[in-house]
């Protein structure tokens, strides 16, 4: 069962989500600025303070992240001749304050942290959204799914009263679009029947295991393996605004340009034209990137006006 959450929320390839947050290094910028300055470059600044190198981010929204989005990565150093190191990151958080503190100079996030970012006053750019598949447009689907056993659950009015697995409070499809649909629903989730996984796979092995709850939501990617395995029943699925891949405003306008040349309308054969080889985690879930601006986001603005008062990072 497809679904829309409110007034308009559903577009040609997304709906929504989001939130807002706080924190800004403002030392930690000056010192990127001192640093390019230092290797001559007047024109931009680099996170590290060297014009040789760009930090890259992921969201740790599963085991294994890093690694899966090395041959992104690797893509990166390709088109621009410079090293790519990655940001280590604990937390969906940690990449806000990172973004936010000019500590990252490109970094793939869900739409509900490029939301947070700009909100915690980051100044970056969105490059391309995820496609999953071929002749698809950006976005994905937020899933809401149940234990096999909870035969009477058949709608999302049926998780009322009932404990529910999130993944993570500033998950795009793990909280803030399920917490939309919920709320449109007329269910309200109490914070003591909140459970967050923190990650997609592990929060959809919960619900299957019968771990805290029996209901609960996941990206399509980890959710639907279990479903066709019979582990997890689908409730509803839900699509959402493609993940980004965004880039601060503040790098060298060259370098900007040979981000969006090269990421921007990109397929899986860019890479292996490279010479970058796929991995089984691109090669399953990621096809390339299409082309969006600041405006594809506008509903998860619009979301998030409207959950506020049930999603605490909305408020700020």
């Amino acid at each position: 069962m497809q679904s829309t959450i409110k007034r308009g929320l559903a577009i040609a390839a997304g709906l929504t989500l989001a939130v807002g947050l706080t924190a800004c290094a403002a030392d930690s910028a000056d010192s990127s600025t001192d640093g390019s300055a230092e290797d001559g470059n007047a024109e931009g600044t680099f996170a590290s303070g060297d014009s040789d190198t760009l930090v890259f981010a992921v969201l740790p929204d599963h085991e294994g992240a890093d690694q899966d989005a090395q041959p992104i990565a690797d893509w990166i150093a390709e088109i621009t001749g410079k090293n790519v190191e990655f940001f280590q990151a604990t937390d969906y958080t940690a990449v806000v304050q990172g973004l936010a503190a000019d500590q990252i100079d490109i970094a793939q996030i869900s739409a509900f942290t490029y939301f947070q970012s700009q909100n915690a006053g980051a100044d970056i750019v969105p490059i391309g959204a995820q496609i999953t598949e071929e002749g698809a447009e950006p976005g994905y689907y937020s899933v809401a799914v149940k234990n096999p056993d909870a035969t009477d659950v058949s709608s999302l009015e049926d998780f009322a009263d009932r404990p529910v697995c999130f993944v993570n409070p500033t998950s795009t499809s793990g909280f803030a679009v399920p917490m939309g649909g919920l709320l449109e629903a007329g269910v309200t989730v109490s914070e003591d029947n909140r459970f967050f996984g923190e990650e997609h796979d592990l929060n959809a092995k919960k619900v299957a295991e019968g771990t805290d709850c029996e209901v609960g939501f996941a990206q399509d990617i980890d959710a639907d393996p279990l479903i066709e395995a019979g582990e997890l029943e689908e409730v509803q699925r839900v699509l959402v605004p493609a993940a980004p891949i965004v880039m601060q405003g503040a790098l060298p306008q060259d370098v900007q340009d040979q981000l969006t040349e090269a990421l921007a309308d990109s397929t899986q054969s860019d890479l292996t034209d490279a010479g970058v080889e796929l991995n089984e985690f691109l090669t399953d879930g990621w096809f390339g990137f299409g082309a969006v601006d600041d405006e594809y986001y506008d509903l998860i603005r619009t979301l998030c006006s409207e959950i506020a008062d049930e999603v605490e990072a909305c408020q700020a």
